[in-house]
């Protein structure tokens, strides 16, 4: 993806290929679900591709993409999850030598959803490394990862891209989009939910959901809405719907009905709108934000999403 190539992240992998001193392992830390497996892949294909050049290296580059390349191995396969059988089937394959290419890759896309004994399984090999061999890893959340896994990494940041890249992003994908703007705002700097909210109806049904709670929000219902965001991933994603609907709710109060971008239930944001003040909608998006940067510090779930809900209802 053009958007990664232009990452910290991924500059950083690919100076120090160019250099010569490419890690044993890197941990690729990115709360966009949607393509951290993309993002890896770029990675992959820039250390698969490092002393090759011209043909040989557009031909490694592509079967890379394709998931054919020999000597680079994606964990897990589609639709399943990495355990230790898994992480143990990939480190007899760490000790066989490459078939073309003078080191192997392997990727793991989703640490964040290893149980602590697989995590404790991979540690072992990141602890001692074959020669020649390349871990890229990905989670969606640090915290997620045992520190001990972690500390054996070389740690690439990336929670979001600049609104500009996501707007550009949007312009070459959704070319006939009039809205790539508003949409790049949204976002939260995350091309996949970006995605997500180019997509509209995949989104209309949660939400309906959180125009319905924005109605109806009261001391009662707050409890069990905290609890719904399990994690931290489910937790953005809520925060970003809610504040895609709160900004629905203030352009309704401004009579701007023409910029709505949710696709909820048209009568129960109208009726959503009407509980609440301009003014009161402006602190509920502040408000959000604060929520995203608490979870990003470490807060705890629950107890930050209670907080923004019951801020949002004092301020009505």
């Amino acid at each position: 993806m053009d958007i990664f190539r232009e990452s910290k992240a991924y500059r950083i992998v690919a100076g120090d290929a160019a250099q010569g001193r490419l890690s044993h392992a890197y941990l690729l830390l990115c709360p966009d679900t949607a393509n951290l497996g993309a993002f890896l892949r770029e990675l992959a294909a820039v250390v698969v591709t490092d002393g090759l050049a011209g043909a040989e290296a557009a031909r490694a580059a592509r079967l890379v993409a394709e998931d054919r390349y020999p000597d680079c191995r994606f964990f897990p396969a589609a639709g399943e999850k990495c355990g230790v059988a898994e992480v143990k089937a990939m480190l007899e394959e760490c000790y066989i030598r490459p078939v073309e290419n003078r080191r192997k890759v392997f990727v793991l896309s989703a640490v964040h959803e290893m149980l602590a004994a697989a995590q404790n399984k991979l540690l072992k090999v990141l602890e001692e490394p074959p020669e020649n061999v390349v871990f890229l890893l990905g989670s969606a959340s640090e915290y997620a990862v045992l520190s001990t896994v972690r500390s054996r990494t070389k740690r690439l940041d990336l929670h979001s891209f600049p609104e500009r890249d996501i707007e550009a992003y949007l312009k070459e994908k959704y070319p006939s989009r009039p809205d790539v703007k508003e949409l790049a705002a949204l976002s939260g700097g995350l091309p996949g939910r970006a995605d997500e909210l180019a997509a509209g109806g995949a989104l209309a049904g949660e939400c309906d959901r959180l125009a319905q709670l924005m109605l109806t929000l009261s001391p009662a219902a707050i409890p069990a809405e905290a609890r719904r965001a399990q994690g931290r991933e489910e937790a953005a994603r809520m925060l970003s719907l809610l504040r895609l609907v709160c900004r629905d709710l203030l352009m309704l109060r401004l009579g701007r009905e023409d910029l709505l971008l949710s696709g909820a239930d048209g009568q129960v944001l109208a009726r959503a709108a009407r509980r609440y003040t301009e003014a009161a909608l402006v602190r509920a998006l502040g408000r959000i934000g604060q929520c995203e940067r608490e979870l990003r510090a470490n807060s705890v779930v629950p107890q930050s999403i209670e907080a923004l809900l019951h801020g949002i209802l004092e301020d009505q």
